[in-house]
């Protein structure tokens, strides 16, 4: 079985010189953004570490974080990270969270547009073709099955904690 755990940490931003909090997720200790990366990076060819940047939900959409986690998503699937700039409609990973008696399984992780027929909406299928676009491969990103007694307790862990740090 797959581990979780919400933390409650400060994304920092030094070149543009903010700093705010957010909830990351760790599976089996490995924070989600890194398994996101290993995987971007895997696809691509160039110098760039990712083709994309990741943060966890911020800390004042906790209500968002907490429904999406429960699987009472606003989308077609349950976002688990954002966009650097919050947005999650710019760039996010999504996943497929299916609820049993024993266990919480999230599956078919990936980023809606990273993993598509072109890399933004604003490009044609035709126009992201002729531009060499291949579409990035998460299918080893997951499934991720977790038993429902501790995601359950992780998540009233992180929302406890998210209480206490609104008094």
């Amino acid at each position: 079985m797959d581990t979780i755990k919400f933390v409650i940490e400060n994304y920092v931003d030094e070149e543009a010189g903010y700093r705010f909090p957010v909830i990351n997720i760790y599976i089996n200790n490995s924070n989600l953004i890194d398994l996101v990366t290993k995987i971007e990076k895997k696809d691509w060819d160039g110098d760039i570490k990712t083709r994309s940047s990741y943060i966890g939900f911020e800390v004042p959409r906790f209500g968002q974080f907490r429904n999406e986690m429960l699987g009472r998503k606003i989308y077609a699937r349950s976002v688990l990270l954002t966009c650097t700039c919050t947005i999650e409609l710019c760039g996010s990973i999504t996943a497929d969270i299916a609820f049993n008696e024993r266990t919480i399984t999230w599956s078919d992780l990936k980023s809606p547009l990273l993993s598509g027929k072109t890399y933004s909406p604003f490009v044609d299928e035709a126009d992201a073709l002729k531009e060499g676009w291949k579409p990035l491969d998460y299918s080893g990103l997951g499934p991720f099955v977790f038993e429902r007694r501790q995601y359950l307790s992780a998540l009233d862990a992180v929302t406890q904690e998210w209480h206490q740090q609104k008094l």
